[in-house]
């Protein structure tokens, strides 16, 4: 497991904490606003991409002169050695105990007792500490050398594509919320078109006067920039999901995924449908489990060889079978009872569903073996239990089925037949 490792900025006079941990995402994902005068940052398996630690401070101060930092193996012990170490130390036990961010009276009281730096205070028994001095200092010496957790709250960077409307009064009615949405819908639109962009997935959100947070989530089965198709989409849902509560004090409508979506030529003949927009609907008003596409998948297991993926999903090419294969699977297959002249010949006779249908032709068998090595030994069933011998036959009324006889004669258990498909 890899070792932690952060970074601890210290500046004189920040204007903007928050956009100071922003821009210092630049160098890794996790940054933390740290008041009253500084930014916390994790710099674990990043520090390589700027050449080493000794790099990446480089870089960081050639940015940002006169700011100090310091690198360490905890979050509290950079913050101590950025603000009371030497430049380059990593030794935490000779800083004063202000390095632990203790209160002035914890530290006034330990001073009484001749205890000044971090190391004096790592001697003392852990339960005299807290005994006399409370749980702070026994905490944060802890926590600085990595015996106690920290938490940390890393900012998550707002996304590219959000517009936004703070209101002085709150919103309630539904047209205005409504005339709210359509004003955002468009100047995000514009935005997407202009970066020849669509978006694939969008959120509104509606800030409650009392701290609540609903949203709206959007899916749409090829980019869209259709700013009358999404307010559309929008207000549909916005009777259904939003509460206003008390009142609306600010909405946010972000394209939280996008794709390509090239300017289009306008024709001066009939347009092109777009047959994207009605799938967004139906995405939308039943959701994503319950419009999919089909899609083949790498498996010799019929029921196995379809798999589900999202409607956005570009088609894929189905490959041609060998054999021929029923336009309905049964699933699970329907268990029944077959007759055969010999085991192994095709039936000429089985029961379904208690009504009895003789066959007057039969092809097969298509053997198919399960894929074993995809799955744990199983030592109660052989693998010859689960071979499939697969038979397409017909019935005296031209009803055609698709049937298969699991194990073999030669196996431990008797071999079971199962109806698997119907053909056209």
């Amino acid at each position: 497991m890899q070792k932690r490792r952060f970074l601890s900025l210290a500046c004189a006079g920040p204007d903007d904490l928050a956009k100071l941990a922003l821009w210092c995402q630049a160098f890794t994902p996790l940054t933390a606003p740290d008041p009253p005068d500084g930014v916390m940052l994790d710099i674990t398996g990043c520090a390589h991409l700027f050449g080493g630690e000794a790099g990446l401070i480089a870089r960081l101060v050639a940015r940002l002169p006169g700011a100090r930092m310091a690198i360490a193996d905890t979050a509290a012990a950079a913050w101590g050695l950025a603000r009371y170490g030497k430049p380059g130390g990593s030794d935490i036990l000779p800083l004063p105990l202000a390095a632990l961010r203790l209160a002035p009276d914890p530290i006034a009281r330990l001073r009484r007792i001749g205890v000044r730096t971090i190391g004096q205070l790592a001697r003392l028994p852990r339960a005299g500490l807290v005994a006399g001095y409370g749980q702070a200092p026994a905490l944060r010496l802890a926590q600085a050398v990595g015996e106690a957790p920290e938490i940390i709250r890393f900012i998550t960077p707002p996304p590219e594509w959000r517009e936004a409307e703070p209101y002085m009064d709150p919103l309630l009615l539904p047209a205005q919320l409504q005339a709210a949405l359509r004003r955002l819908t468009t100047k995000l639109c514009a935005r997407l078109t202009a970066a020849t962009l669509g978006a694939t997935a969008l959120t509104a959100r509606f800030y409650r006067v009392d701290r609540a947070c609903p949203a709206i989530h959007l899916a749409f089965a090829a980019p869209c920039r259709d700013e009358m198709q999404i307010a559309k989409l929008l207000i549909e849902k916005l009777a259904r999901e939003i509460d206003p509560g008390f009142g609306i004090e600010a909405i946010a409508l972000e394209a939280t995924a996008t794709e390509p979506l090239p300017l289009e030529q306008q024709d001066m003949g009939a347009k092109t449908p777009d047959y994207a927009r009605p799938l967004n609907t139906l995405l939308n008003r039943l959701g994503p489990e319950k419009l999919w596409r089909a899609a083949p998948h790498s498996s010799h297991i019929p029921e196995f060889a379809v798999q589900r993926m999202a409607v956005k999903a570009r088609p894929m090419v189905w490959p041609t079978p060998h054999h021929p294969r029923p336009i309905r699977l049964l699933t699970p297959p329907v268990p029944i009872t077959a007759i055969a002249p010999v085991p192994d010949d095709p039936p000429v006779q089985f029961t379904w569903d208690g009504q009895a249908h003789r066959l007057r032709w039969a092809t097969g068998p298509e053997r198919i073996a399960r894929d074993w090595w995809a799955h744990p030994f199983d030592p109660t069933r052989p693998e010859l239990e689960k071979i499939r011998d697969y038979y397409q036959v017909e019935d005296m009324e031209g009803a055609r089925f698709w049937l298969f006889r699991a194990g073999l004669h030669e196996g431990v258990a008797t071999p079971r037949w199962y109806l698997h498909g119907l053909f056209a």
